[in-house]
């Protein structure tokens, strides 16, 4: 092979991440391939893999990726390449295909060009081939919405990382992490790995990286209410990296609809208009969903509804490329609040009970939640006020996103709504006003003046001048916004007021201790809170909450009127201090974050603000327990959402479902990350390693496990009679055919059909069965319309589908369309500590009613475990049936070694012991058995690891905590291990 130093050099600079020197290296070598590409010298499949690698990662250039791939494309040109170049090839074909901004992406072939080519790289042991693998697996599956699974690849491709000098791969790694992070809530997570990020990028000098980068930080900081200012920046940094790119990425259209999203918030309305004007005409542009989304919420929010209702229609009918469920979703939202507004609640809440089960599905924790305080909504709207109370409480379940802003006020709308409208008005206006601050918070002029209004409303008979400043305030907002209903019941209002009020004496500090309480969901509040009334009782002067930072640094948290040119911050063990005409009053005395109040207090004044201070001295105790709720509620949410909370095994999906071996350890816990997806499923594996049983596990943890499992075995049914059973047909499709019949399709609608043995079905009945995975709908025979059906398919085969592919006896795009989500059952010789606990459990579930117990002696269990079993788990099974026929009665009911088949018994003669049996002595009860052999199995992996505790719990499929209770119940001391590792080399030095 020519240009081996070249390639291995490329190799070493991309690692480095010096991808600008590999195209200028490569280029000028890559050669037109000959009319048969078979015959290319092997260098060429590499180097226009890996100048592939940086044409897609670093210049976002789809089409010149696919002009280097696309002649290596047929697979059977790539089994005619070695195995390490095979690998290559079909790695960055299945990252084109998961491509984001590729037209002609088909998720399903990447997710198999990936398969392939991780078979490649672990018969290679490449280690850096299998880390990229997974990578562009996460990418895949973060584009069909799987977003457990993309985390799940994004660990395992971590975890290979930690042995690699590859700073891209930690890059995407990073970036993927991020954007996962955002998309499902977690976002302290997404806060730590994007500052990761933003080094690597910057490290890499990576245009895309940092793109990326500047996109996240604005939905980061949108999602927690942070300053325009700052939101604004990320998005013009993110338009100027990412829109000169060969094939402007999806991420760009989120980065405008988060700008949008900031100018509604601001009120500049008009340059939304221009804005959209621009991009939407822009049909060269692809992926515009977040931004059409935007663009009817502002319609929405103007009273436009035809324009709201065109927009949503094109949102709905025209599905996204990339992330189609998480945009539905909130499209459907959108719908929600259209029809309410359109006082059609009915419709609404159908749109959006459908939003809550998709963002559930998902888990989309943000979207779950705004749609049950949408539902809440809509029932106050039909006066179910119960209804509303149990929406509400629901959310509560959400509670640590109230911790930020933008959920804070929406929380405190909607109590207020609903205090209201149980005829509690002192109660409502105090929620209104705290959701009027939040809003105030967040600069968000259009909710602002909502709340103004509602304000308004409650006080206007007690207190009429209050009602009329905030009328006159809403309306001049809702002019300026052009919202004309709005503006017109403000002016309404205003003209209903009495001319003339006399002052209502208050006392500012008097509803403080509410405030505060209601305020203790975030820092930002209680700070808001607290200013409020010091703006009563220090009126016209600047005045601010600083919170003292561990590194030494101060933060405004909130602040009123103009900042000083300088200021001088007192010590943070200070009670009180003046300081350069400016008064410090400590809220909050370490240890941990210090709060201090600042007023800009003149020499002149001091007399006066002294007065203030005794007045507001007493509330000092519930400000510290207001901002220590605020500070543990933001804490929790970060924990929380960093996945912090404490691990536990996991438990069996089903009853029948029993296992001990890590290799199944590690099945169950792909069954429970995969139970919230709706993507097929395909499990491969031996006959009789129990198939059917993990379908139904998949069913049983999923949240379709309460509507039917119907299984279909493709190959007991006739080839002429297949389309029929699974399609179903119309009476009079066909001679004989009396009456209609649903299929087990339809039969299945709501839930999971499991067709086993999907190798089998006949050739000509596929195309069906794919078109109705793409579209879901039917053509049952003799039906003048298609039928849509709501079914996850699970498939499994003993097969090897692949070779069935290339004999032409298999549909590519179906076994594509199936091997969406793989899971491989091991054949019972690969997991023998499951032996011991399929006996225990065969004895107690096949003995009949009323029998007694039946124990084995250590003999026959050691024949069992010896056994090779070609016939994996239903042999077992059949194996201790036919055993207890046998077993004899008196004096206790035992099975010994000479009960077993001949076969079974010749294992124990034939093949040596081993080492997980070593355990083992004299006949003993089964208990005792399976005590010796998990015992045995622990110690030997504790030796492996040293008794490393974390390494042998990961190799067990354990947790640290779980394997701590199976070492204090079996004896096991892991220091003698540790010794054992010391006294090897005694005279090692450190």
């Amino acid at each position: 092979m020519r240009h081996t130093q070249t390639i291995a050099l490329a190799r070493s600079l991309l690692a480095e991440g010096r991808s600008g020197e590999v195209a200028r290296m490569l280029e000028p070598l890559i050669e037109p391939l000959p009319s048969d590409p078979a015959a290319a010298d092997a260098s060429q499949y590499l180097l226009r893999a890996l100048l592939a690698r940086v044409r897609l990662l670093r210049q976002d250039d789809v089409s010149g990726t696919h002009r280097l791939l696309q002649p290596l494309d047929a697979p059977a040109l790539r089994e005619r390449l070695a195995p390490a170049v095979r690998a290559e090839v079909a790695l960055w074909l299945g990252w084109l295909h998961a491509w984001p901004e590729n037209r002609e992406a088909d998720r399903a072939r990447a997710f198999n060009l990936l398969a392939e080519a991780e078979r490649f790289f672990q018969q290679e042991l490449n280690t850096a081939g299998r880390c990229w693998v997974r990578i562009g697996r996460a990418l895949a599956y973060l584009s069909i919405d799987e977003y457990e699974l993309a985390l799940q690849a994004l660990d395992e491709a971590a975890s290979l990382k930690e042995r690699l000098p590859d700073v891209q791969a930690d890059g995407w790694i990073q970036d993927l992490r991020v954007w996962a992070a955002l998309l499902t809530g977690r976002y302290r997570r997404a806060e730590h790995d994007l500052d990761r990020l933003q080094t690597l990028a910057e490290r890499l000098s990576d245009t895309l990286l940092q793109g990326h980068a500047a996109v996240y930080r604005a939905l980061l900081e949108q999602a927690r209410g942070g300053t325009a200012t700052a939101i604004l920046e990320a998005a013009d940094t993110a338009e100027a990296l990412l829109s000169g790119l060969m094939s402007p990425p999806h991420l760009l259209a989120w980065a405008r609809a988060t700008r949008l999203a900031t100018l509604r918030r601001q009120g500049a309305w008009n340059e939304i208009d221009r804005l959209l004007q621009r991009w939407l005409s822009d049909t060269s542009r692809e992926m515009l969903h977040p931004v059409l989304l935007e663009a009817a919420e502002l319609a929405l929010l103007r009273e436009d509804l035809d324009t709201c209702e065109q927009l949503l229609e094109q949102a709905l009918t025209i599905p996204a490329p990339v992330q189609p469920r998480l945009l539905a979703t909130r499209a459907a939202l959108l719908q929600a609040r259209h029809f309410l507004v359109r006082s059609q609640p009915a419709r609404a809440r159908e749109w959006a009970e459908r939003a809550y089960r998709t963002a559930q599905e998902l888990g989309l924790e943000p979207l779950a939640l705004e749609a049950l305080l949408v539902l809440a909504r809509i029932a106050l709207a039909e006066g179910t006020l119960s209804q509303a109370q149990t929406y509400l409480q629901q959310a509560e379940t959400f509670g640590n996103y109230f911790s930020l802003l933008p959920w804070a006020a929406r929380r405190f709308w909607l109590l207020g709504e609903r205090l209201e409208a149980e005829g509690q008005p002192d109660e409502a206006r105090a929620h209104y006003v705290q959701a009027l601050s939040a809003y105030s918070l967040l600069g968000d002029r259009y909710h602002t003046a909502r709340l103004q209004l509602a304000v308004a409303r409650l006080v206007r008979t007690g207190d009429p001048s209050q009602a009329r400043a905030l009328l006159e305030a809403a309306a001049q907002t809702f002019d300026v916004l052009g919202v004309a209903t709005l503006r017109q019941t403000a002016r309404r209002m205003l003209q209903q007021l009495p001319r003339q009020t006399a002052p209502v004496e208050t006392t500012p500090e008097a509803q403080l201790g509410h405030a505060l309480a209601r305020a203790a969901l975030s820092v930002e509040l209680v700070a808001e809170a607290w200013l409020q009334v010091l703006r009563q009782l220090w009126p016209d002067r600047w005045l601010a909450v600083f919170q003292h930072m561990p590194e030494g640094d101060w933060r405004a948290v909130r602040s009123h009127g103009t900042t000083p040119a300088s200021l001088t911050f007192p010590s943070p063990e200070q009670s009180e201090a003046f300081l350069n005409g400016v008064a410090w009053l400590r809220l909050r005395p370490m240890p941990g974050p210090a709060f201090f109040m600042a007023a800009r207090v003149s020499e002149t004044e001091r007399a006066d603000w002294e007065a203030v201070v005794a007045r507001l001295r007493p509330w000092l105790p519930v400000v510290v327990l207001a901002l220590d709720h605020a500070l543990l509620r933001a804490r929790q949410f970060g924990e929380l959402a960093n996945g912090h909370a404490s691990e536990e095994t996991l438990p069996s999906p089903l009853e029948d479902f029993v296992y001990a071996s890590p290799a199944m350890r590690a099945l169950v816990n792909q069954i429970y990350r995969v139970r919230s997806s709706h993507s097929p499923v395909l499990i491969t594996g031996e006959s009789g390693t129990g198939k059917e049983l993990i379908a139904r596990a998949v069913h049983a943890t999923s949240d379709r496990r309460d509507a039917p499992f119907i299984a279909f075995n493709c190959a007991n049914v006739p080839p002429e009679l297949i389309d029929s059973h699974l399609f179903g047909h119309e009476k009079g499709a066909f001679t004989g055919a009396t009456q209609a019949n649903p299929g087990v399709i339809r039969a299945a609608d709501g839930g999971t059909l499991f067709l086993d043995e999907i190798g089998d079905l006949p050739l000509e009945v596929q195309p069906k069965l794919l078109r109705f995975l793409q579209e879901g709908e039917i053509f049952p025979l003799g039906a003048r319309r298609p039928v849509r059906v709501n079914v996850r398919v699970i498939a499994a085969t003993h097969r090897d589908l692949e070779a069935l592919v290339r004999a032409g006896k298999f549909r590519e795009d179906l076994y594509y369309r199936l091997n969406v989500i793989p899971l491989h059952v091991p054949p019972l010789r690969e997991r023998r500590e499951d032996i011991p606990v399929l006996v225990r459990h065969f004895l107690n579930t096949l003995r009949p009613p009323g029998a007694p117990a039946v124990s084995i002696t250590s003999r026959a269990m050691e024949a069992l475990m010896r056994y090779d079993w070609p016939g994996n788990v239903r042999q077992l099974r059949n194996e201790i049936e036919r055993a207890l026929v046998f077993v004899a009665s008196e004096p206790v009911p035992t099975i010994d070694l000479k009960d077993l088949s001949p076969a079974v018994q010749r294992a124990l003669r034939d093949e040596p012991a081993r080492p997980v049996r070593t355990a083992l002595d004299s006949s003993q009860p089964l208990d005792a058995v399976l005590a010796d052999t998990e015992k045995a199995l622990i110690e030997q992996v504790l030796a492996e690891n040293r008794g490393r505790i974390s390494a042998a719990a990961r190799a067990l499929g354990l947790t640290r905590q779980g394997l701590y209770k199976k070492m204090k119940r079996l004896g096991i001391d892991p220091a003698r291990f540790q010794r054992r590792h010391t006294d090897v080399n005694p005279t090692a030095t450190s």
